[in-house]
């Protein structure tokens, strides 16, 4: 059976005639009776008692009346919910990136994007950086934020982000008015090493090795909040990403110590997968993502005037 057959079916429960019935599906009568003809003998069974006046149905026809409501139902259900996801009223995006992209890039353009498509429920899962592009590969997640263009060809990448690592310290520290500092006289100076950002850790200590000086780490932390907190709390002092402590700089709780020498450019790419397949709430936050203003206060804004601008950056492959 098919549903253009239970419609014919339901439209003649529901009229009691044929004669109604072919009208209402636009049919004629003799083209819906082959129809409920072809559903009985497919059904095994009469539909309708057709020895009295009415239409009325057998007790096969009242179970199949059932059944054939629910289905046509979930038709138009299913429909609806396709149309939904077209229309950015349903869906779902799923987001991977290392932690500071996650935690302090991310939340002012996702509070954009969420404004525009408050119905798309997102989800943002804080991962590993080596395990971002095979989550973005195997379409596990939609979109990943990453350092470095990935190995697989078929993802594409945009820069969208470009921050510098910065020195911090309380600013009770003897150094934090200090404007001449090199990584020498840091050699007596205790540390904090965010242990669980790899990359930026080996930058680090490969800075104090090609000045022949030792990194005197007193703490290694699991995050840029914990090692931001040891800091202000004087134990010691730290490289971080600048976007790490915007705020904290700006507030005045924690200050930016000078160290010569200390250029570390830190990128944060967007990839993402598009061969085959995008998910329209993907597609929506990269086109937001590309033409998002980090540095203005008023990005949030700007971003949602450039939501259907063209992109700036043209994306790239990445070569195996």
């Amino acid at each position: 059976m098919d549903l253009l057959q239970l419609e014919h079916f339901l439209a003649i429960v529901e009229e009691r005639t044929f004669t109604r019935a072919a009208e209402r599906v636009s049919r004629t009568q003799p083209a819906v009776s082959q129809s409920i003809k072809k559903l009985e003998d497919e059904i095994g069974a009469p539909l309708f008692a057709r020895d009295v006046h009415d239409v009325t149905l057998t007790e096969a026809g009242r179970v199949l009346a059932d059944y054939a409501r629910r289905m046509v139902h979930l038709r138009d259900e299913a429909v609806q919910r396709v149309a939904d996801l077209r229309a950015m009223k349903a869906g779902t995006l799923t987001v991977a990136a290392h932690e500071s992209a996650a935690v302090y890039l991310l939340p002012t353009p996702m509070r954009a994007y969420l404004q525009q498509y408050p119905d798309i429920k997102v989800g943002i899962h804080r991962s590993a950086l080596a395990e971002i592009p095979r989550k973005v590969m195997d379409r596990n997640v939609d979109v990943g934020f990453v350092k470095d263009a990935p190995a697989f060809r078929e993802l594409q990448h945009v820069e969208v982000h470009t921050d510098t690592m910065v020195m911090i310290a309380s600013p009770r520290h003897a150094l934090a008015t200090r404007t001449d500092v090199t990584v020498a006289d840091l050699a007596d100076e205790p540390f904090v090493l965010h242990h669980g950002c790899a990359t930026t850790a080996a930058m680090i200590l490969r800075l104090f090795d090609q000045h022949s000086t030792r990194c005197r780490i007193v703490a290694e932390l699991w995050s840029f909040e914990n090692v931001k907190s040891f800091v202000q709390e004087g134990v010691g002092v730290a490289i971080v990403p600048g976007i790490t402590v915007k705020h904290e700089l700006r507030d005045g709780t924690l200050v930016r110590v000078p160290l010569a020498g200390l250029e570390m450019p830190r990128r944060t790419l967007m990839i993402y997968r598009e061969d085959g397949y995008l998910s329209q709430p993907a597609a929506a936050l990269i086109k937001l993502v590309r033409n998002f203003n980090w540095e203005s206060t008023a990005g949030a804004a700007a971003a949602r005037r450039t939501i259907g601008a063209p992109a700036r950056f043209a994306p790239k492959r990445a070569r195996r």
